[in-house]
């Protein structure tokens, strides 16, 4: 990493113990640092750690003033979009209703500054005899509701929530078994309810593990992990996480969290068995995606689950996979065979619905290449390619 991405792991550390970050060591691009924690969607956290800093090595003040005011507007839209989260948590338990909360809406809590840790939508996990309900309660309250393989999708301007009946979109082995044990394993908090720690870590690490080898995962999966894993450590069995992340083929990732998190976060792991290994790599990739990678362009994603990565680029592209198309194709998880139909569908539609020119779509098309061909090369760097 450069000096500037180190700096921004350690304000990232700063932010989420709420201290003062070290002083820079050398002259930063202090432009890049805050694009890159706009594109990691962390400024308003980042901003709290560098105000922190003697004025001498802060930013300059024309900066200072654009990151604040970044910041005050997380507060602002995630205050909202929170509260909406509240409002519709009291409607559904006023109705019987109960379910587990996943990632943000849960981790939030652990942060100095709750508001300033971004949430794009709600995710929960609930029994599927309730989606019916579910689905009546927020059609009320004027959301629009969409099905979806593992559950359904609401939406409205206020909020977005993923409603999962299953814990399949993570756990691709015994799925079964494991959605028995999370629903198992869960306990009740003020607001909600949510899974006990050895699971709630298990499913961010996989969650994080699950991205990072498709589109790519940010720094802000990191930052969670190292914070929930401080405040519970002593109530996680990490035998059990470990073996689920082993039997879910992402126990190098796994090994590659616990020492990012050891090594750039300070979390004292003593006693907690994980292999040792050099993890700038690992965290200099997160920085490289977005959030959740470069989802901008959104042909990456189709390049970058298509299993044949061999084939030549335009076929890849014009003849993709049915993996990279089921999410948006969901008729291709049951029926594999119809691929040809979706080929067909997703060229009318980019074409004639969205009036997209073919200039623009060879301009996605090259960005998308280079970006998966970028990618490759920094997975087989980590020897994650193929296996994780």
């Amino acid at each position: 990493m450069n000096c500037n991405d180190e700096y921004i792991v350690k304000l990232c550390k700063a932010s989420i113990f709420d201290k003062a970050p070290e002083e820079p060591g050398a002259a930063l691009d202090w432009n890049y640092i805050y694009s890159k924690s706009v594109e990691q969607n962390i400024a308003g956290l980042l901003f709290t750690a560098v105000s922190k800093l003697d004025v001498e090595f802060q930013p300059n003040k024309e900066l200072m003033t654009k990151w604040k005011a970044a910041m005050l507007s997380t507060i602002g839209v995630m205050s909202s979009r929170y509260n909406e989260f509240l409002r519709m948590n009291r409607l559904m338990r006023d109705n019987g209703i109960t379910f587990i909360g996943l990632k943000g809406c849960i981790v939030r809590n652990s942060y100095p500054v709750p508001e300033l840790r971004t949430m794009g939508d709600f995710d929960i996990l609930t029994q599927k005899e309730n989606l019916s309900r579910i689905s009546d309660i927020f059609r009320s309250q004027g959301y629009t509701i969409k099905n979806y393989f593992f559950g359904i999708n609401i939406d409205s301007s206020r909020a977005h929530w993923e409603i999962f009946t299953t814990t399949e979109e993570e756990i691709k082995v015994n799925t079964e078994k494991w959605n028995k044990i999370f629903f198992e394993n869960q306990k009740e908090n003020d607001i909600c309810n949510t899974l006990k720690p050895t699971y709630f870590l298990t499913h961010m690490i996989i969650h994080t593990a699950r991205h990072f080898m498709q589109q790519g995962a940010g720094i802000r999966n990191l930052m969670d992990i190292a914070l929930y894993v401080y405040n519970y450590k002593n109530d996680i069995d990490f035998a059990i996480v470990e073996t689920i992340c082993k039997e879910q083929n992402y126990h190098k990732i796994y090994n590659y969290i616990l020492n990012s998190i050891s090594q750039y976060f300070d979390v004292d792991l003593t006693g907690i068995k994980y292999d040792e290994k050099s993890c700038e790599k690992f965290v200099e990739y997160m920085l490289f995606n977005g959030i959740f990678g470069k989802n901008d362009n959104v042909l990456i994603r189709q390049v970058a689950l298509d299993e044949n990565a061999n084939k030549q680029k335009w076929n890849r592209l014009l003849f993709p996979s049915a993996r990279s198309l089921e999410n948006r194709y969901k008729y291709l998880r049951k029926f594999p065979f119809l691929l040809p139909l979706a080929w067909v569908q997703r060229i009318i539609y980019g074409r004639f619905n969205k009036h997209i020119g073919f200039s623009q779509m060879f301009k996605s098309a090259s960005e998308a290449f280079d970006f998966s061909d970028e990618r490759i090369k920094k997975l087989k760097e980590l020897g994650l390619q193929d296996k994780h």
